[in-house]
């Protein structure tokens, strides 16, 4: 299992002011969109608020055969506003839920890294709501296509990679790409803690 160590955390964090932050687009079966963030303040990406709620995310990993394992989030249920949707559509499963990972980049806010996921399960209790995502069915889709890694999977230079500075190498790291100025185009996973699971 991979993960950022707290060195390269608080490194990274004196370089550029502020860790990553989660914020969560959770469609509803009615048409509205749910957008929180794992922050304790409400933050604005491209004309859209995300409110500070708590929420916890776990790892994606796979198992001893080999087989994807779903990617676990927990968000608060204190407030219950999501139980009628929950008990109304059968606990939410297989609505959409787009994770995204931002950074403070000046006096905004800039998406690093996002990925789109299903609600597999649920279940709930009066303090927490769990939901299991996945990604889509596998068998409707061609595998492996991309491994959820920290490091970059670009080819430096390459028109995936998009980069036309002077720079004659890369470190491959999220880090590396914020300083060459081409953080969007970032082939890695810099936050999801991951056991060599491929999509």
């Amino acid at each position: 299992m991979r993960s950022l160590s707290p060195a390269a955390i608080l490194e990274k964090n004196k370089l550029y002011g502020n860790p990553f932050i989660l914020c969560v687009n959770l469609k509803l079966p009615d048409g509205h969109t749910v957008h929180i963030c794992q922050y304790d303040k409400p933050i604005t990406i491209a004309g859209i608020t995300y409110e500070p709620f708590p929420i916890h995310i776990g790892e994606l990993k796979e198992n001893n055969k080999g087989e994807l394992t779903e990617l676990p989030i927990q968000i608060s249920n204190v407030a219950q506003e999501l139980i009628p949707y929950i008990e109304d559509y059968e606990g939410l499963v297989g609505q959409e839920v787009e994770l995204l990972w931002v950074f403070l980049s000046g006096s905004s806010y800039e998406v690093a890294i996002s990925d789109t996921f299903q609600i597999t399960s649920c279940s709930y209790d009066e303090k927490t709501i769990s939901f299991n995502l996945g990604h889509y069915n596998l068998l409707d889709v061609l595998i492996p296509q991309r491994k959820v890694i920290e490091q970059c999977q670009w080819e430096f230079k390459s028109p995936e990679c998009g980069y036309t500075g002077t720079d004659a190498t890369c470190g491959k790291t999220f880090w590396d790409c914020i300083q060459k100025g081409n953080e969007r185009r970032f082939g890695g996973f810099p936050t999801i803690q991951t056991n060599r699971v491929y999509l």
